[in-house]
């Protein structure tokens, strides 16, 4: 039962797609939880929107989740923000936009991420920025770019904002360079945590285009009145700097310290585990990172292709699960993983590489494919699945494994993303890393982590710790089973020679 003068923190998840907005009171109870959708619509190699794009949908969240809200504005102490990176907003010196935004996805800055490796060198960019990886995604080549083929709005342009910074300008009026974000925009150098003379000079930006650099959880300001009275927000309301989707995601997970790895399955599968200090490996460029915990530091390791596979499979093969799934009101992703509930663990001998969009870390194979082996007439749909699964689970034993040689492995994997969801593939990662797995209660781990960095910022907890013990609870702890060491660490060592043998044949 809600009080009338109990404190509220408010969390915004800003996704490439989908804006989130929730409530939670100090001890990490969710009080609402609203979300929005919207669309960018890429055109070729072009991928730029109005900024009001991604305000509106967190304007329209906001405001229905204070008009379920029983309580008062002036009940939310604080709100912080969590963000997708790499996308850039140009803006004028009175606030509004010198152009549109350039999104992560617009690749027309390829040849000025050319001319950034020309002019400073791959090893040394990554050796201040974390980033091993130099392309057209990172905001770097995106400045040049425009310095180059848009001179004017590049004039005109006083501030360069990345998504958490526009997301706090619009919320509080204030400008800041959010340091998890500009982690990884190629100007700045993550050990001394500054702007990077020979980086700025690359790409042909200033210091005076550039916020000044904020660390995560700082109070940056209150609720402006242009939010109040777009959102219904109390001006009494402190804004802290938020951070990038993946930290808040870990934070929100509990993943704040050494020992502990967090593992999403969505789409892709994204590893992050936390270490004290940079680590830089040239022959990975795993990409490190600015964590959003003080004085931490993460690796952020991550393959193109995780439930994806699963979905492509959904789509191209399952229409017979998709009708009896709508048909008895279940998920067809419940109904899929029964049927692979059914095999032996091993697939009885089927090995899957899922690489159908090339594979990410630690192999960096753009041109792999997915396989199918070892295939006997005695296969089905259900061992396709299963098979699925464990590849999945094979690939993050990869990650895990390299992770670890660099000096940055884990006792425990918290699960997040909508492969979290199933018993069944949590079952068997844990047998596969022979690790245990932890799920989180909260499966809306980021906007959960935006609103811890908000109770930090705000002074509600003393620390992250402190907040996390407070906020954050593990819903399920899954021990690997002992009876299935053999067949995974077998099917692990073919599904690693597999690829081996076939990789110069991609």
């Amino acid at each position: 039962m809600m009080k009338t003068d109990d404190a509220y923190l408010l969390g915004l998840d800003m996704g490439t797609s989908t804006v989130k907005a929730a409530l939670f009171s100090a001890d990490g109870v969710q009080a609402g939880l609203q979300s929005e959708e919207y669309l960018l619509t890429p055109d070729s190699q072009v991928v730029e929107a109005d900024p009001e794009t991604y305000w509106q949908p967190v304007v329209r969240a906001v405001r229905r989740l204070l008009e379920e809200f029983p309580g008062r504005p002036e009940q939310i102490v604080a709100v912080s923000t969590s963000t997708f990176g790499e996308s850039v907003f140009p803006m004028a010196a009175d606030g509004s936009p010198a152009r549109p935004s350039i999104s992560w996805m617009d690749n027309r800055s390829t040849a000025e991420a050319q001319a950034l490796i020309e002019r400073v060198g791959v090893r040394e960019i990554q050796m201040a920025s974390g980033q091993g990886d130099v392309g057209p995604t990172w905001p770097a080549t995106k400045f040049l770019w425009m310095a180059r083929h848009e001179p004017e709005a590049f004039r005109r342009t006083a501030k360069f904002l990345l998504p958490d910074d526009y997301l706090l300008f619009r919320l509080s009026g204030e400008m800041v360079a959010e340091e998890t974000m500009w982690g990884s925009s190629l100007v700045m150098d993550i050990r001394r945590k500054a702007w990077s003379a020979d980086l700025m000079e690359a790409a042909e930006v200033t210091a005076e285009k550039l916020p000044a650099l904020t660390p995560a959880c700082t109070v940056i300001g209150h609720v402006s009145r242009a939010c109040a009275e777009a959102t219904g927000l109390s001006g009494d309301t402190r804004v802290v700097a938020g951070a990038m989707d993946q930290m808040c995601a870990a934070v929100g997970a509990g993943n704040i310290a050494p020992g502990i790895l967090t593992e999403s399955t969505g789409t892709v599968v994204a590893l992050l585990t936390t270490t004290k200090a940079p680590i830089i490996d040239f022959a990975t460029k795993v990409p490190c990172h600015i964590h959003a915990v003080p004085g931490m530091y993460c690796l952020l390791a991550w393959s193109p292709t995780g439930g994806l596979v699963l979905k492509w499979f959904k789509d191209r093969f399952c229409d017979e699960e998709k009708r009896r799934a709508a048909q008895d009101g279940l998920d067809v992703y419940d109904v899929l993983c029964d049927l692979a509930s059914r095999v032996q663990p091993g697939s009885d001998g089927l090995i899957m590489l899922p690489h159908l969009e090339g594979a990410g870390f630690p192999e960096f194979a753009p041109s792999a494919r997915g396989v199918l082996f070892g295939l006997t007439l005695r296969h089905g749909k259900s061992h396709f699945v299963r098979a699925i699964l464990e590849s999945v689970a094979y690939l993050i034993r990869s990650d895990v494994e390299t992770l670890q040689d660099l000096g940055a492995g884990a006792d425990e994997v918290r699960v997040l993303g909508g492969g979290a969801k199933s018993a069944l593939w949590n079952q068997i990662k844990a047998d596969v890393l022979d690790l245990p797995i932890a799920v989180p209660a909260n499966r809306e781990a980021a906007v959960l982590g935006a609103a811890i960095l908000a109770a930090v910022g705000a002074g509600m907890h003393r620390d992250f710790p402190t907040a996390v013990e407070a906020m954050t609870r593990i819903e399920t702890r899954i021990k690997p089973d002992a009876a299935n060491r053999e067949v995974y660490a077998d099917g692990y060592r073919r599904y690693r020679g597999l690829f081996e043998r076939l990789k110069d044949l991609f």
